[in-house]
């Protein structure tokens, strides 16, 4: 099964856009050929950028694991709940907070950081990371490679302070997650949505498309586009989950 996500609120936009960063540098996080360096740069940089746009973010993260939290200690106290499964939750989630307490935000490490600083400007002119603008950097490539982890090592830990609380966040939203089955009728279908910060659909591999979500207020619209221009979207049945604090 295809799963795609739609961010409904601006949070879970930018949860979303933290957790591509995160996979991104978990991937490339051991530096074994060229393009994982210039992938992890890239999003090192991304992950500054987004920082710096998002002033209430930490308070944002705090608010939704408070609500979190407080869910789980309902369910602490439901009989049919798995209990060493709830308290192993509530743990990640304090471990969460307490990342959160070692957020600097970048200005005060990635920010001044010197190959951090030498590249990111150059990322916004094409084939700008090269061995005549960004020699410090070009450098920094040659040391031997335990040298470079030390570097990749800080910035990493950084990005933890933030990694943790958002993956536990979507973590949750997602574990509760109640698909409800939608047909598509000629690839569309538009329904009453309900209040939630993120939807996901999943749908078969054998539907040779993908959905393209809008919605405004309490409507939500899904249509199947074909991957073969021109080709036909018949009836697409697929399944349709509201995730969130809201609806949990």
């Amino acid at each position: 099964m295809f799963v795609y996500d739609f961010p409904f609120s601006p949070k879970a936009r930018t949860y979303l856009k933290f957790e591509a960063i995160f996979k991104r540098a978990e991937a490339c996080q051991f530096l074994s050929s060229e393009a994982e360096t210039m992938s992890l740069l890239r999003g090192v940089v991304d992950y500054m950028d987004l920082i710096d746009g998002s002033g209430g973010f930490k308070i944002e993260l705090s608010r939704d694991l408070e609500k979190l939290d407080q869910k789980l200690k309902q369910w602490e106290v439901n009989p049919d709940a798995d209990q060493a499964f709830v308290h192993q939750l509530r743990d990640a989630i304090t471990q969460s907070f307490n990342s959160l307490d070692r957020f600097t935000r970048q200005r005060t490490v990635l920010q001044h950081d010197p190959i951090l600083e030498n590249i990111k400007p150059r990322f916004m002119t094409p084939c700008g990371v090269n061995c005549f603008d960004t020699p410090l950097f070009t450098f920094w490539c040659s040391l031997p490679h335990d040298e470079k982890m030390q570097s990749v090592n800080k910035w990493l830990h950084e990005l933890d302070t933030i990694r943790m609380p958002v993956a536990t966040i979507l973590y949750l939203w997602r574990l509760c997650a109640d698909f409800k089955p939608r047909v598509a009728q000629k690839g569309f279908m538009k329904e009453t949505a309900e209040n939630c910060d993120l939807i996901e659909i999943k749908y078969p591999k054998t539907v040779r498309g993908y959905p393209v979500v809008s919605g405004f207020q309490s409507s939500l619209n899904v249509r199947f586009m074909a991957y073969e221009k021109g080709a036909e979207i018949g009836d697409i049945e697929f399944e349709l989950a509201y995730l969130g604090n809201d609806v949990l």
